[in-house]
């Protein structure tokens, strides 16, 4: 078979969880196959558009560099048609049998649409939200509130800060009157964000979709009749009708998968939950170091959404209590320096929060060997947390939040313990519990936890493959 991956992201030049996983799958996978890869680029050394092919071990590789996005107007953040033009023109140099997709930021959506013109097999694993939520974790980051419910009025706040506005009811129906020259003005300048350049972009839209309309041209863009124009209500709709193109969808969590089920529609038959494979040679686990106090840790990025605020803030609600200290190990990203600062500050004064910054992840082992009890205080959903699979790999118990993955796994597993997402009330609860008690931590990683090898997920892939290529039912794997 010929199969192509695409990617928003992909190693050596990323090394976030969806681009080691498919990196992991394409090496899997090459030994068998002829594989290709599509991935965006994002460096800023690079420039725009610019493309970049690398013949690796076994399998080529093919770069479009975006080392910024777009989002104005808020359409060119998940829409763009150089994006689509480099892919497509990939795509018939190629001629696949199956396309992969495992991520689509900073490329286009209408990519889905270009598989399935030309009848070619065409799979999505969902690792996040981003279909649904251009933040990619339907938490919003104006209140680090979980958006449970999908409330557009919260999304352009979320996205573009506390003045973007939006003059319609994000959850009403648009009128149902035709789309003339100042409808469609009007709705330009709406979705536009900023302050500047508005009108005239409104302006220059305007007179294009006239005129293609005149001429008798469809444009896609235009909300249907009765459907809402709010612009995150017209991307939340684009992008459920691109996943309809999709022969299957994978979600690496039983909890993903109900929610695409619930929030898009999306046929129970059509969509599947299969957990990610992983790689085992990059942790090595290590005996615990000798330690007279509990050394609850946190390990991974240092973003808003991990929710170390959560740890610090209980943490101090044990100002009281000795025999404990909390270690952060991880760094943040360029966007976060600010939330990293915030962490400090909220942290000055109190000794038993020490923060190590970057580390090495090939020696995760050997960090992991420093931590009695590995915390992951995230307070989006975690779909699939590579971290609490580390965890497990070397004995290390986990408290975790209790929604989404984080709790799929500890009820699932039986390992380790939850306590409410973004509570440092009832975290601060459970490591008490752990310093009354310094015995019952290692029962909290007392239950074997199975953890899916890379060859054995790429066995299954190989199988959904050939199915759709068969035009066979897809039969899932057990897990």
């Amino acid at each position: 078979m010929r199969i192509l991956h695409v990617t928003h992201e992909f190693p050596p030049y990323e090394f976030a969880g969806t681009a080691i996983y498919t990196y992991n799958i394409v090496k899997a996978l090459a030994g068998r196959h002829e594989l290709f890869v599509f991935s965006r680029l994002e460096d800023k050394n690079v420039p725009a558009y610019k493309i970049i092919d690398e013949d690796r071990n076994g399998y080529h590789v093919r770069l479009i560099s975006r080392p910024e996005l777009s989002w104005a107007p808020f359409e060119n953040s998940y829409t763009d048609a150089r994006a689509e033009k480099a892919f497509t023109d990939y795509l018939d140099e190629v001629q696949p049998d199956v396309v992969h997709f495992q991520h689509m930021l900073g490329l286009s959506y209408t990519c889905v649409q270009e598989v399935k013109k030309r009848k070619i097999a065409c799979i999505f694993t969902l690792h996040d939200f981003w279909t649904m939520c251009p933040m990619g974790q339907r938490m919003c980051y104006t209140d680090r509130a979980l958006c449970d419910e999908i409330d557009f009025n919260k999304c352009g706040p979320c996205v573009f800060g506390p003045n973007w506005t939006w003059e319609g009811d994000a959850n009403d129906a648009g009128e149902s009157a035709p789309m003339t020259f100042q409808r469609r003005y009007d709705q330009r300048f709406a979705m536009t964000p900023g302050l500047f350049a508005r009108r005239p972009r409104a302006l220059a839209h305007a007179t294009m979709k006239s005129i293609g309309h005149f001429l008798g041209f469809d444009d896609r863009s235009e909300a249907g009749e009765g459907e809402s124009n709010h612009p995150f209500a017209v991307r939340f709709r684009r992008m459920r009708k691109a996943l309809e193109h999709c022969d299957l969808l994978i979600t690496p969590s039983a909890f993903l998968r109900d929610e695409f089920i619930r929030l898009f529609g999306v046929p129970a038959d059509r969509i599947i939950h299969s957990l990610n494979g992983m790689t085992f040679d990059h942790v090595v686990a290590h005996p615990k170091s000798s330690s007279d106090i509990i050394r609850f840790g946190f390990v991974g990025s240092i973003i808003p959404t991990k929710g170390v605020h959560v740890l610090i803030e209980a943490a101090k609600k044990l100002h009281g209590r000795d025999g404990f200290r909390v270690d952060v190990y991880g760094a943040p990203n360029r966007w976060t320096v600010a939330y990293e600062k915030e962490l400090h500050e909220s942290a000055e004064g109190f000794d038993k929060i020490v923060f190590h910054g970057r580390f090495d992840n090939k020696k995760i082992g050997r960090v992991l060997s420093n931590v009695d009890v590995l915390v992951v205080p995230s307070i989006w959903y975690e779909n699939a947390p590579l971290t609490l699979n580390e965890a497990a790999m070397t004995r290390t118990p986990v408290l975790a939040s209790d929604r989404g993955g984080m709790l799929e796994f500890v009820r699932d597993n039986r390992y380790g313990r939850n306590f409410r997402l973004g509570d440092p009330d009832d975290l601060a609860r459970e490591m008490e519990r752990l310093l009354d008690d310094p015995a019952q931590i290692p029962s909290l990683a007392g239950n074997e936890v199975y953890i899916k090898p890379v060859d054995v997920n790429a066995d299954e892939l190989e199988g959904y493959y050939q199915d759709l290529l068969a035009g066979r039912p897809i039969r899932p794997a057990a897990r």
